[in-house]
């Protein structure tokens, strides 16, 4: 059994995997999934994709598979991490949320499981509060302020709420840990937002976007910057949480597996 990360995006998790001499392509998931680690400090990484959809492939594939010598791959713990939007004004771009609980647009909540690692030590300054997971990328302004007010909630994400949901119906400790992409006041017009909505970016899309709407480089440029800012954080602090503080490796040895 084994700590397993679950991203949405390639973009997130790629800082994350550089603390990690040997990475084992796990070529049966219906997703890139990944074992880092040596034995003694494995954890398992998955990259779903967007939204609940591709999460619960992702999910189902990993309670159900069965690998010889090691049973079914069910997890120690399961942490949701990436990126999300903020709904306060005192949350930057690289504040990192431990989330106090998730919760859904109908209210339904799913606290922290402490058997899920724990924040706080050395390192990393957390902040913590509640997270709204939403079925749409939010990106007007007005729109995130009024979710924090009515839900208490921190900060926005797309599929917190249904991996929680997954993990309490199995029994499987849940945390969820993202960090800030977005500030509340920072826009994204609705053609980056349509562009962001589907389960990846295709670059045909994109040139053909940036070929009818020049203006959009310099929020790519923008968006690119704040990104890979939160996503060096992000991994930091998921390193913190799993309590390995030893690597701060340049390149990983990939083995096919």
């Amino acid at each position: 059994m084994y700590p397993c990360i679950l991203f949405a995006l390639r973009r997130e998790a790629q800082p994350f995997y550089r603390h990690f001499d040997v990475r084992r392509r796990l070529t049966s998931a219906p997703c890139p999934a990944w074992l880092c680690g040596t034995s003694l400090e494995r954890v398992l990484v998955l990259e779903s994709g967007v939204g609940p959809e591709r999460c619960g492939r992702a999910l189902r594939w990993l309670t159900e598979s069965y690998f010889p010598g090691q049973g079914l791959l069910q997890p120690l713990f399961l942490v949701a991490a990436g990126f999300a939007g903020a709904l306060h004004d005192e949350y930057s771009v690289g504040d990192v949320i431990f989330a106090t609980e998730v919760l859904d647009p109908r209210g339904r909540r799913w606290p922290r499981d402490p058997e899920a690692g724990e924040a706080g030590r050395e390192g990393i300054a957390w902040r913590h509060g509640r997270v709204l997971s939403m079925a749409h990328l939010v990106g007007d302004p007005h729109e995130k302020r009024q979710l924090g007010e009515c839900f208490g909630a921190v900060a926005v994400d797309m599929e917190s709420a249904f991996v929680a949901r997954f993990c309490a119906e199995r029994g499987i400790p849940f945390s969820c840990v993202r960090v800030i992409s977005d500030e509340v006041d920072t826009p994204l017009s609705p053609r980056l937002v349509n562009l962001m909505s589907g389960p990846e970016v295709r670059i045909p899309r994109l040139l053909a976007s940036l070929a009818r709407s020049p203006g959009l480089v310099l929020e790519l440029w923008r968006l690119a910057r704040d990104t890979r800012a939160a996503a060096q954080r992000l991994a930091r602090a998921l390193v913190e949480l799993l309590g390995s503080n030893d690597g701060s490796h340049a390149a990983a040895t990939v083995l096919q597996g």
